[in-house]
């Protein structure tokens, strides 16, 4: 009897771990290099911290679990990326709700003069994988975008 309590203890203990697989994502800071590497240094932006964060989006980057963010280098420009892990899933709405509200200011401000900025902020690009979101408005938008998929997609 005691010859198959054993192994069969062993299996019990096991069996969680086999087949397991990490549903963590990258972290964005591996995001970040990708896109840097596929965009001339992300032109036209500057890294951002938590307080461009809270002044272009009204976000607080305590609620998220990473934050990720360029901005105008020049107050004349409407190039910026937003790379934001959310740490429920309910969250995105309250981002998703942001960017919006951050574009159509742009699009107001630049309405009756900049029509280069406004084609850029109506191209802008947007993308939700897993529990993170990204937002960009750049003449490379459509490329860092698909360089963001490829970066979480491969480090999942």
């Amino acid at each position: 009897m005691k010859k198959f309590i054993v192994p069969l203890l062993i299996l019990i203990l096991t069996l969680p771990f086999l087949g397991c697989r990490s549903t963590e994502q990258a972290p964005l800071s591996q995001v970040e290099t990708e896109l840097l590497a596929t965009s001339q240094n992300l032109s036209g932006m500057e890294k951002g911290d938590g307080k461009a964060l809270k002044r272009y989006y009204g976000l607080n980057i305590n609620d998220y679990q990473e934050a990720l963010i360029y901005v105008p280098a020049n107050y004349m420009d409407v190039p910026e990326l937003l790379v934001i892990k959310v740490v429920d899933p309910a969250q995105l709405d309250l981002v998703e709700a942001a960017v919006d509200t951050r574009n159509a200011m742009q699009q107001e401000s630049f309405g009756g003069y900049g029509p280069e900025q406004v084609a850029l902020l109506d191209n802008y690009e947007f993308k939700i994988v897993g529990n993170t979101l990204f937002y960009c408005v750049s003449p490379d938008a459509s490329t860092l975008k698909d360089t963001f998929v490829k970066s979480i997609q491969n480090n999942q």
